[in-house]
């Protein structure tokens, strides 16, 4: 009965702009090390094979030393058999990165730059590979349907959006229904971020390391049993991520309470050197208690390894009275806020801190 670990998307070289110097760096590090635990997956599971469904570098252009970390990473798997087929983000384009990986690529690797069927680890694949970034041909389409009185198991390895997902000009599409109709047993895609089934035969992998806050529902592999040719796969998720993603519901603030609860929560997070987290915040705080909350949120940005405010529509209760701003800075002040608008109330937050500044000057 073959068994198969199947991923894709790893995404190796990503830029990560939102995270600038050590951070970044060490956001790009994760992922070797995420290959680490996906390779030691495939041993405790004895897996007979590992297939990598595109998009295993971000682009064409990765350095010849991300190139040499991949195929270092690459070697934990053996002897497991591992294919790795082009996405759209290494399509196969003369002088891609992945022809460059299998320059010097240990040999229990296989790179498919074209559709030569491959059998490995008892399954006979089927790789897809994109040979550009953007195609409106399906790249499925020449797979030959099974010969009668075979009984191999047949593996499909392909990138792209499968029917239904997008509007219909969406590019490197694919018809799972029409790869399974050619008696494939199971059919290997990547692409879509996050693990999805569609079918029986069919799953997405999703990505082992998440690349934003939107495909946390991933951080994981497939493991799929195959008995026989023709029998239902049985997959099963393995979370393999490094790093942790957090977005919680929209946290409103009105309160010392509230800012003291939104602080814990924050302090009590584990992993803080390789959590991300994205907050949207509403609410209404006294002037004093706004300041707080800017003080500890910025404590905790320094010590995640990400902390976004996706959106602030907090407002700052302040009594103009108990703000010593004389002359036209008090008029301005009040001015701001006799408005009924968050961009005046935040002015005028501003402008009390700049006044407290200078007092204390």
């Amino acid at each position: 009965m073959p068994r198969i670990l199947h991923t894709a998307d790893w995404q190796l070289g990503l830029k990560l702009r939102r995270l600038q110097g050590d951070r970044g760096q060490h956001a790009r590090t994760v992922r070797f090390a995420t290959l680490g635990r996906i390779a030691a997956l495939a041993h405790a599971e004895a897996v007979d094979v590992v297939v990598v469904a595109g998009d295993v570098f971000d682009d064409n252009q990765v350095s010849a030393w991300e190139v040499q970390r991949a195929r270092d990473a690459l070697a934990r798997f053996a002897p497991i058999p591992v294919l790795l087929t082009a996405g759209n983000h290494d399509a196969a384009e003369p002088g891609g990165v992945l022809a460059r990986l299998a320059e010097g690529a240990p040999d229990h690797v296989h790179v498919a730059l074209d559709a030569t069927p491959r059998s490995l680890g008892g399954v006979e694949l089927h790789p897809c590979p994109l040979t550009r970034r953007h195609t409106v041909e399906d790249p499925t389409l020449d797979l030959p349907p099974r010969r009668a009185g075979d009984v191999a198991v047949r593996v499909c390895v392909a990138h792209g959006a499968a029917h239904g997902f997008g509007s219909d000009d969406t590019a490197n599409r694919i018809d799972v229904d029409a790869v399974v109709a050619k008696g494939f047993d199971y059919v290997a895609l990547g692409d879509w971020h996050a693990p999805k089934q569609l079918g029986p035969r069919a799953w997405y992998a999703g990505t082992p390391e998440p690349t934003r806050f939107k495909d946390a529902p991933g951080r994981c592999v497939l493991i799929v049993d195959l008995p026989e040719a023709g029998a239902v796969p049985t997959v099963t998720p393995h979370e393999v991520a490094g790093l942790r993603w957090e977005e919680p519901e929209p946290v409103t603030l009105h309160g010392p309470d509230d800012v003291a609860r939104l602080d814990r929560w924050l302090g009590e997070l584990p992993d803080r050197a390789d959590t991300l987290v994205r907050l949207h915040l509403r609410g209404a705080l006294p002037l004093e208690e706004r300041a707080r909350l800017d003080t500890l949120l910025a404590t905790h940005a320094g010590t995640l390894l990400s902390l976004q405010i996706r959106s602030d529509t907090v407002a700052t209760v302040i009594d103009p009275d108990a703000v010593d701003a004389p002359g036209f800075l008090g008029a301005a002040l009040r001015d701001l806020l006799d408005r009924d608008d968050p961009v005046a109330n935040e002015a005028a937050r501003l402008l009390v801190r700049l006044v407290a500044q200078a007092e204390g000057a």
